[in-house]
């Protein structure tokens, strides 16, 4: 007896459509809700920071305190952070909210993990909880423990942003949950391993982590493989609608890269703009896309 899927194999193929839409849009909504309570947590975090007393003696004791100049303002170094913390986890809410409205009848497997990476984003604000922790003489193992879960989530993103230049590239499974769960148990696996030295504190508010230079080479890595990934995605698709998607995914990456190191607030500025325009070209174009597949 023949199966169903061979009698109506479009039905069958429809259904699967729906079935995998409806999955990644609960998906995308659980990505959503995760990034917004960060939001949150992090907004409380400067509110209490603001509040707090003297946290600059806290930081000139460790030897990480600096004051930035921008337009004749005066931004303590703790601020920017708090700043460049709080702007990317907005930039996952607002991303997160765009990717719900657009992808509702479009099934790409690129935004599914873009869609983890952006989630990762809004994880930032924990490094404000690190602080007000420290400030509040917590032990230096239960912050040791907020580095290695900051660390592996950070790992995971970039891992899953990996997966998407992949599949932009050709890589074709079905299993993209079983693929989500490997690169979590990973970056869980690789966290746990990363040395950290409480007595010594970074100017992301962290603890210094070892391998730092490894840590720094491999995010970059994985954002140029992935850019070129998305450059081989013209070749291999032949469309050059992928041209202004891998300019979206360039700018959105490498912006979000360095708008997490709290360098000074003229790079986090610019790397605002990059972010906020790469973002933008990226979900658009990507979605226009499959839009007419």
């Amino acid at each position: 007896m023949a199966a169903a899927g061979d009698l109506f194999p479009q039905a069958a193929s429809r259904y699967s459509v729906s079935v995998t839409l409806k999955t990644r849009r609960r998906a995308y909504w659980a990505l959503f809700g995760i990034s917004l309570s960060q939001l949150l947590l992090g907004t409380a975090c400067l509110l209490a920071l603001l509040l707090s007393r003297n946290p600059a003696v806290f930081l000139i004791e460790h030897d990480i305190y600096k004051v930035h100049r921008l337009f004749g303002l005066h931004l303590p170094s703790h601020l920017l952070s708090a700043f460049d913390s709080l702007v990317l986890a907005a930039f996952a809410v607002v991303t997160g909210g765009s990717i719900l409205r657009s992808f509702q009848k479009t099934v790409s497997a690129e935004i599914f993990y873009f869609s983890f990476w952006l989630s990762t984003l809004s994880f930032e604000p924990l490094r404000l909880l690190h602080f007000l922790l420290a400030l509040n003489g917590e032990a230096d193992t239960v912050l040791g423990a907020f580095d290695k879960l900051y660390m592996g989530i950070k790992i995971f993103g970039y891992i899953c942003l990996f997966i998407s230049g992949l599949y932009a590239a050709g890589m074709r499974s079905e299993r993209q949950f079983a693929i989500v769960a490997v690169a979590a148990a990973t970056s869980a696996f690789l966290s746990l391993a990363l040395p950290v030295n409480s007595g010594i504190w970074t100017w992301n508010l962290m603890f210094k982590t070892g391998y730092g230079s490894l840590i720094t080479g491999f995010t970059m890595a994985t954002i140029l493989i992935t850019i070129a990934d998305y450059l081989i995605a013209i070749r291999m698709r032949g469309d050059k609608a992928y041209y202004p998607i891998a300019v979206g995914m360039a700018s959105v990456s490498i912006g979000a890269f360095f708008l997490g190191r709290d360098l000074s607030p003229a790079v986090s500025l610019v790397s605002l703009l990059a972010v906020t325009a790469g973002g933008i070209l990226y979900v658009y174009r990507l979605h226009s896309f499959y839009l007419w597949q």
